[in-house]
């Protein structure tokens, strides 16, 4: 395990409408009147890799899961954490298990920041990016200009490297050899955002979930183009043919084995949520009081329950009043010390 200082971003407390036009039905989201309560950060990142079988490696970057397959021609990754820090040690990582084989494909399976945070660094590396034809734009802006805080540049900007190219995928396309074939898919509808892609290998029967699966880890629910009935034909896809998952690794909290657990958890929190928040739409329970109503007892104590089910809750209340929310594009979560 490598451990290095840092810094995580945290998720905010609240979201903000932005302002919509003076005809439009609107609610703002938080309590602006009230400071925001102070947290504390963890600043460490640390790296903890499971092999899960010859040549295919998961590795979870501090509270994001990435990974790696060995390829004839290099190396395949699949997400690449939340900065550029945390990339260089998770490529170390990579060098010091399958050697000097040269990064071929960087997989995106969104384009939240906690999970292509590290493009940059690995774009330095030479590798084509693949991503979902939706998610393409936000990433190559990434990818091209970067994030506010770098303000003195990054090994992108210093390099003299040109941004690479982006493979988009609307559908599926395939990696590797007879011996470990990779499978990078789209599920074909809106789910965690408008752009998920999972990455499978049939022959090993290990799937790579992004955030469309969590296990033991509250979703987040707040991209603007999160579809809640896409995401769960989304996981119903997942427990039908041709999918047979015996090793299943999440966007966030633990590996899953087989997979189907980490997807009827999922699947159960979507519902759970939605199911809570409609109600509590319905009875007329005002928004405000999300924390009294809101509380979901089988999931308190997990993985950002504290710092993403309410927002979530939330949303889920707004949509079921009719009410268009702007959501929040990207997120990082923080962790308490």
């Amino acid at each position: 395990m490598i451990r290095l200082p840092t810094p995580v971003l945290p998720v905010l407390i609240a979201l903000l409408l932005a302002p919509l036009a003076a005809h439009a039905e609107t609610i703002q989201m938080g309590a602006p009147t009230k400071p925001a309560k102070p947290m504390i950060v963890d600043t460490t990142a640390t790296i903890a890799v499971e092999q899960l079988a010859p040549g295919v490696y998961a590795a979870k970057l501090s509270y994001v899961w990435t990974g790696w397959v060995e390829l004839p021609d290099g190396i395949l990754v699949i997400d690449t954490g939340f900065n550029e820090q945390g990339a260089k040690a998770l490529a170390d990582t990579i060098r010091a298990r399958s050697g000097n084989l040269p990064i071929r494909y960087v997989v995106n399976t969104h384009a939240h920041l906690d999970h292509t945070g590290g493009d940059r660094f690995f774009a330095t590396l030479g590798p084509t990016f693949v991503a979902h034809a939706n998610a393409a734009e936000k990433i190559e802006h990434f990818l091209k200009w970067g994030s506010e805080e770098q303000e003195e540049g990054d090994a992108l900007t210093h390099s003299g490297v040109e941004p690479p190219p982006i493979k988009k995928i609307s559908k599926r396309i395939s990696y590797g050899d007879p011996k470990r074939p990779v499978q990078v898919i789209s599920l074909g509808r809106p789910a965690h955002t408008n752009g998920d892609l999972v990455v499978y290998l049939p022959k090993q029967g290990i799937l790579f979930a992004g955030d469309i699966v969590s296990n033991q880890s509250v979703p987040w629910m707040v991209d603007p183009d999160m579809d809640v009935d896409g995401w769960l034909k989304s996981l119903d896809a997942l427990v039908a043919p041709p999918f047979k998952i015996e090793i299943l690794v999440p966007g966030h909290g633990v590996v899953s084995r087989p997979g189907q657990p980490a997807i009827a958890f999922t699947n159960h929190y979507l519902t759970d949520a939605r199911d809570k928040a409609s109600k509590m739409a319905a009875f007329g329970n005002p928004l405000l009081q999300v924390k009294e109503w809101g509380y979901l007892g089988a999931y308190d104590g997990l993985e950002f329950y504290s710092e993403v089910h309410f927002l979530n809750m939330r949303r889920l209340y707004n949509q079921a009043k009719g009410i268009k929310t702007p959501g929040r594009k990207n997120a990082h979560a923080i962790k308490r010390s």
